[in-house]
């Protein structure tokens, strides 16, 4: 399975290696395993993702900007250092009303 982007070991700095793209959302991979994947995303001014119900955990921490984060229909405003916990078999949408670059940890819930 890939490991991700970056290599092991190493140092990095999340903020300067994620780059905003116009009218875009970056994703990178930090790590992929079995039981969990650690992404990085960058969400350009104005972009949704969404997700329907999904069996997994996510922990999810703002590095840089302001998002909005819909968990079942219910808005919660996010800024820089801010994080939240996704439960599992929740529906879940993050809007970028502002740019914002987040760190997503998905956990498959055993």
């Amino acid at each position: 399975m890939e490991k991700g982007e970056f290599e092991e070991s190493k140092t990095f700095n999340l903020a300067d290696v994620l780059e905003f793209n116009s009218n875009a959302i970056v994703v990178k991979n930090i790590s992929v395993q079995n039981n969990c994947v650690i992404q990085a995303f960058a969400f350009d001014y104005g972009k949704v993702l969404s997700h329907n119900e999904s069996p997994f955990i996510r922990f999810i921490h703002i590095i840089e900007g302001k998002a909005e984060v819909v968990i079942n229909g219910n808005s919660t405003f996010m800024g820089s250092g801010d994080s939240i916990i996704i439960p599992a078999h929740t529906t879940c949408s993050f809007e970028a009303n502002h740019k914002f670059k987040m760190l997503c940890a998905t956990i498959k819930n055993e």
